[in-house]
């Protein structure tokens, strides 16, 4: 079961997040996060988000999703600026003319302060 993150930032109202995915590389990592408790009939790009977090920048990118796909037991999701293809033990990033290898990981082992650097991402 995926952990369910709530932060408590003064003044802000922590959003309730359910990590769905996370992959992780020496230099970056590929998480999906899915904001639980909206309104119904919130669009799907605001309820979910892929991110990609450069450690060297400590920067996060929202990867733009454009499409999904499963074959042979190989999970595929295309973004405007990347491609992703996964299963259960690892996953191949493509972006900006280059390529890596990430390993997959449970929601569960997600660092506290990674998932906290997400939910002040996701507020903006």
């Amino acid at each position: 079961m995926s952990p369910i993150i709530g932060a408590e930032l003064i003044g802000v109202r922590p959003l309730q997040i359910e990590f769905l995915y996370y992959f992780t590389s020496d230099s970056l990592d590929i998480l999906e996060a899915k904001i639980i408790g909206l309104d119904e009939g919130t669009p799907p790009d605001q309820v979910y988000h892929w991110l990609c977090y450069e450690h060297a920048s400590s920067q996060f990118e929202k990867l733009i999703f454009t499409a999904m796909s499963t074959k042979d037991g190989q999970n595929y999701r295309e973004f405007a600026q990347a491609e992703l293809s996964f299963d259960s033990a690892r996953a191949q990033l493509k972006i900006r003319a280059q390529e890596f290898i990430l390993t997959a990981h449970t929601t569960s082992s997600i660092p506290d302060q990674l998932a906290a650097r997400v939910q002040q991402f996701l507020l903006g």
